[in-house]
């Protein structure tokens, strides 16, 4: 702004200079000074008011907010081969100078890099506020998977595809990236173990993208972290924090690594030929390593050698074992809700709302773990050659209730119903020989006692006194009525009044007495 202040002062003097002679006061090309003195035409200004404005006020009176891109034949050339090539920036992997090295193909005497990313940004990138962060020595490691897999071709000539995992330590910058069969959470442990084995130490803090093998639901506030990334973190005595979900300035550093990946390993990948995976990750590792001791552009040393001064004395020392996964099985539960551990010989069950699903079984010292889709679904003690494992709580609604039936307390609930439906019942459960024939005896008669509340007691009544100890019999009294027969003569015989020509046994007993 100075210098803008600096030309129009020497062009509103009482002798204007020329406008070379302004060009090589001030140091600015004679076109650009010609385009501010251009300015006063449509905005009027003498010496007094310019110096009575602020720089502010200035900017918006000349309309010089921003620096405008100058209606030049390169200028007009650039604007139009990226109308139709700015959407390219949004492609994994593409940079600005890659695009610009695109443009120079289609206009060798293009615009250099310099004015060619004024006119983008110009033009098509608007400003945007951001905060930087201070990362604190051995704090936090960010992780991450890159979107872009790693494909590789081994001696036979077949293609692989595998994950890649990417860990930074916030610091130091200092860089881990490895090839990962898959995204599970098994892989995804085995990363972090030799991550850091890799880094000589554990940071204080591990901050995952919202991936579903370390983090199960994320609200940005209380994070649900996957039982096994939690083993993982607790073995090495350090914690999980997530990045908070759609906040990819929550892991700037991981985000800028991916590129960095793309550039200087997987565009080398391409067209490579190893013996087997072996060789692939020792190639690997060289590139990793070749990234860390490159010197940084915009900063003094390297990543590792600012990992050497920085992170490294902060981490935490690793645990005298690394963390471990004893065996890794997949299967599809069976009709009967078990999984089978080989090593154990033993089944154990899963909720019965599995049967016909595939599950993985990760396999402890000391407990069996069962997975589906990302979450845990059973957990059992491990109980080498014991056959079955089964909970309770795993089984349909219909066998808990078959495995959990008990005969007496259903005597005691039909004891209630009357004093010779308890003779019965009782005798009946006595002379069964097995206890499921005594209890599908009694459901039938449970059953067969509801129909017939009111009648029950007595049919039971004449049953025990007849000695019938079958349904079907107590069946044939209700069905030839005797029971109700019972109770209407007991009910006549009660009902009948005194009355004085009624004579009873002691009068004739007097009359013979007479005689």
């Amino acid at each position: 702004m100075n210098q803008v202040r600096k030309i129009l002062e020497l062009h509103l003097q009482a002798q204007p200079m020329s406008l070379r002679t302004i060009a090589r006061a001030t140091g600015v090309s004679r076109p650009v000074v010609k385009s501010y003195i251009e300015r006063l035409e449509g905005h009027p200004l003498d010496f007094v008011e310019l110096e009575g404005m602020s720089d502010g006020q200035l900017n918006e009176y000349l309309g010089l907010e921003a620096p405008a891109v100058q209606s030049t034949p390169d200028n007009s050339v650039l604007l139009d081969w990226l109308a139709s090539h700015v959407g390219r920036l949004q492609e994994r992997g593409m940079t600005r100078r890659l695009l610009h090295e695109d443009y120079l193909r289609d206009h060798a005497n293009g615009l250099q890099y310099s004015q060619f990313c004024f006119v983008l940004k110009q033009q098509y990138q608007a400003p945007e506020s951001s905060s930087l962060l201070s990362h604190k020595a051995g704090d936090k490691l960010y992780i991450d998977y890159t979107g872009h897999k790693a494909v590789w071709v081994d001696g036979q000539g077949a293609g692989h595809t595998e994950e890649v995992f990417l860990a930074v330590l916030g610091a130091s910058g200092r860089l881990y990236s490895t090839p990962s069969f898959s995204q599970k959470q098994e892989d995804l442990a085995a990363s972090m173990v030799s991550c850091f084995e890799f880094l000589g130490g554990v940071p204080m803090a591990v901050v995952p993208d919202c991936l579903k093998s370390a983090v199960l639901e994320n609200d940005g506030w209380e994070p649900m972290i996957n039982p096994l990334f939690q083993q993982v973190m607790e073995h090495y005595r350090t914690v999980c924090l997530p990045a908070r979900p759609k906040h990819p300035k929550d892991k700037a550093l991981v985000e800028g690594a991916v590129n960095l990946v793309y550039r200087q390993i997987l565009s080398r990948l391409k067209g490579m030929v190893f013996d087997d995976r072996a060789a692939m990750l020792a190639w690997w590792c060289v590139q990793v390593d070749r990234i860390n001791l490159a010197a940084f552009q915009k900063l003094p040393g390297s990543r590792q050698s600012r990992f050497e001064v920085i992170d490294k004395p902060a981490l935490k020392p690793l645990p005298a074992t690394a963390f471990t996964l004893k065996a890794i099985h997949r299967q599809t539960v069976t009709a009967t809700g078990v999984v089978y551990v080989p090593g154990d010989k033993t089944s154990y069950s899963v909720p019965y709302s599995l049967q016909g699903m595939k599950v993985e079984i990760l396999s402890y010292p000391q407990s069996i773990e069962v997975w589906h889709e990302n979450q845990r679904v059973a957990v059992h003690a491990r109980q080498p050659q014991a056959g079955q494992v089964i909970q309770a709580e795993h089984r349909p609604p219909e066998h808990r209730w078959y495995q959990d039936r008990n005969k007496d307390e259903l005597l005691r609930g039909l004891c209630l119903r009357g004093w010779h439906v308890t003779r019965w019942t009782q005798e009946v459960a006595l002379r069964c020989q097995h206890e499921d024939q005594a209890w599908r005896l009694l459901m039938g008669f449970t059953k067969l006692a509801d129909k017939n509340i009111e009648r029950i007691d007595t049919v039971c009544r004449l049953a025990v006194k007849r000695q019938l100890w079958e349904l079907r019999e107590l069946k044939e009294i209700l069905k030839s009525e005797e029971d109700l027969k019972l109770i209407e003569s007991e009910q006549i015989n009660q009902e009948l009044p005194f009355h004085e020509n009624l004579r009873g046994a002691d009068y004739y007993q007097d009359q013979g007495a007479g005689v």
